[in-house]
């Protein structure tokens, strides 16, 4: 769009599409033109700016925060309807569709089980058919400040103006998506940047309970099938740090050598298990940090002749679905994923319809342990 451009703006040509059978009430007359030189007067700036606020573009101009949300505000209040669908999107939030953005760090994508429980959780909560989830993936060090041709594309295309992040967050990236006025909610990390939400469950509390829960069973000697050593993972080391809070309550040593380090996989389990069943004083429990890993170590286990629980006690962690189908049923601390997902769409919905979040929030959400079958008394001699 031409700044100098003065002419009428109809709205009949963007009336259909995202805003067909349901226009905000403060659109008026969708037959009335606005011309650019009149929004410009109204919200007291440049013809320029609103050119570089409609196109997301800076031409050479700064336009504030404030400036942005004054401009937005008069078209609203005036009835423009801009003819690109971004401006559309950028201006009328509500619009604009949902967007899941999942951590290329996570090689397994969507086959992650934990993955897509999220993802499945965060289509459901979306109420409205007509603005379904858009799955996208990121990487995390990347920085997308500089070439706009590399961001994900619900957000270069524009259409998505709700985000939801899975994984490590990457600042350029909910920079570039603040910049444009809409708000972010980060699932499953701490996200400590003006304007986000952070939703986290309590992996901490998670493996607490499940070392309690195997402390209180009998067992002294528990293996520790861990993620791959040296992680940076927050959750992982959030899980070790509530193991360590248990030992240190009870006054026990964490014997290194049953902590074995893994990418946490079925392989990766059956594995730590057979380095375990080595040692002289092998474990009679073991608490996994996956439920792929904790298949592993009860089919290892079974290979060997031993009975779970009868011989070794198992705990898995996340509850994914696979922790039902192994034989035994697998006892695991329960991450929310489904809740977390729910209330991230939830919260973007309420921001939008509210105001911006102007400081960061964290919340965190509770964990259970669901008993089964692969846990029970130690065994006695």
């Amino acid at each position: 769009m031409n700044p100098k451009d003065e002419s009428a703006l109809p709205h009949g040509e963007t009336a259909s599409g995202p805003l067909e059978g349901r226009p905000p009430k403060e659109l008026g007359d969708l037959q009335k033109a606005i011309t650019m030189a009149q929004i410009a007067k109204a919200a007291g700036v440049s013809q320029g700016a609103i050119s570089s606020l409609l196109n997301d573009r800076d031409y050479g101009i700064r336009v504030s925060e404030k400036t942005r949300e004054r401009v937005f505000k008069v078209c609203r209040e005036m009835g423009y309807i801009p003819n690109d669908l971004r401006a559309v999107v950028r201006m009328y939030p509500e619009l604009g569709e949902y967007c899941l953005l999942i951590s290329d760090a996570f090689p397994a994508g969507l086959s992650d089980p934990f993955i897509a429980r999220i993802a499945r959780a965060a289509m459901a909560a979306v109420d409205d058919p007509s603005h379904p989830l858009i799955l996208a993936f990121y990487d995390p060090a990347r920085d997308y400040s500089g070439n706009l041709d590399s961001l994900p594309h619900p957000i270069r295309n524009g259409v998505a103006s709700k985000f939801l992040f899975y994984g490590p967050i990457n600042v350029s990236l909910v920079t570039h998506i603040q910049r444009r006025g809409l708000t972010v909610v980060s699932l499953g990390a701490d996200a400590p940047i003006p304007g986000v939400i952070s939703l986290i469950p309590d992996y901490a509390a998670a493996s607490r309970l499940a070392i309690e829960h195997l402390f209180g069973l009998g067992h002294e000697r528990i293996g520790i099938v861990s993620g791959p050593f040296g992680t940076s993972d927050a959750p992982t080391i959030a899980l070790h740090r509530g193991v360590k809070a248990v030992y240190d309550e009870r006054k026990v040593p964490i014997e290194a050598q049953n902590i074995v380090y893994g990418d946490l996989s079925y392989q990766a389990g059956a594995t730590a298990f057979e380095n375990l069943l080595s040692h002289a004083n092998a474990p009679t429990a073991v608490f996994c940090l996956s439920d792929a890993a904790a298949a592993g170590v009860i089919s290892a286990a079974h290979a060997h002749g031993l009975s779970v629980p009868r011989d070794l006690s198992v705990v898995g962690c996340y509850d994914d679905f696979c922790a039902q189908l192994i034989m035994p049923a697998l006892t695991t601390a329960n991450i929310p994923a489904e809740q977390m997902a729910e209330q991230g769409v939830k919260l973007l919905e309420r921001v939008i319809r509210e105001s911006l979040v102007p400081e960061p929030q964290r919340h965190i959400l509770p964990v259970t342990l669901v008993t089964r079958q692969s846990t029970g008394p130690k065994k006695t001699a």
